[in-house]
């Protein structure tokens, strides 16, 4: 072989991987957010812990001086969240949820609206697991209690939206499970707006629990 068409091969070869490569990368950007797992049984749990709001779907937060206020947590069954007014909060929509019934059916989505009590704006809450087992779910939620001193604070109430997919006809039950949790310190120093934790630990105290009941029936 010439050495002209031994280079030629080389670039050729070189080429097809560079164009291989490129097609990886952009297949990456284009993937959408993890499914909801199949099956009966799973556990999804959170691993990044510079990303803990990656296990919501839906993340809202209310401020007190807004006029809003919820002295205690609260746990909704919600139908798809893409059925809600575009101009409407996950907040307000769950109020109107609250005062009129609907039939979720197999062909829908399911999701579950968790509303924390009332938070200094210091405070932080993030979905930790959720696992399915059969016909109940289970939401495990940290609520980390800021322990520094505040100069000047507000206070808030953060809305999650969690989606557990399109469920066979049937009975279900949701948990939310609240653990108390403390911490002192943010990752970056100086800056709790959109700031984790960085060394929270449990607080000592008991777990809250909450539930709510749903029927699924089949799509028609």
């Amino acid at each position: 072989m010439k050495p002209e068409q031994i280079t030629m091969k080389t670039v050729r070869t070189l080429a097809s991987l560079a164009l291989a490569l490129l097609s990886a990368v952009l297949v990456a950007q284009e993937s959408g957010p993890a499914k909801v797992p199949q099956g009966d049984v799973w556990i999804k749990n959170l691993t990044d812990r510079a990303k803990r709001d990656a296990l919501s779907d839906h993340r809202e937060s209310v401020r007190g001086d807004s006029g809003r206020w919820n002295d205690a947590p609260r746990l909704q069954h919600a139908p798809p969240i893409q059925r809600k007014p575009p101009k409407v909060s996950l907040d307000d929509w769950a109020d109107q949820l609250a005062e009129r019934k609907f039939q979720p059916t197999s062909a829908d989505d399911n999701w579950l609206v968790f509303r924390s009590r009332q938070l200094d704006d210091n405070d932080r809450v993030w979905v930790e697991r959720i696992e399915r087992r059969g016909n109940e779910f289970v939401v495990v939620l940290n609520e980390a209690i800021w322990q520094g001193y505040y100069q000047k604070t507000f206070t808030y109430y953060p809305v999650l939206g969690v989606n557990l997919g399109k469920l066979a006809p049937g009975n279900y039950k949701a948990k939310c499970v609240i653990q108390p949790m403390q911490f002192k310190r943010f990752e970056e120093p100086g800056r709790p707006q959109d700031n984790w934790p960085k060394d929270e630990q449990p607080a000592g105290k008991k777990p809250v629990e909450l539930s709510v009941a749903f029927t699924v029936v089949a799509a028609r």
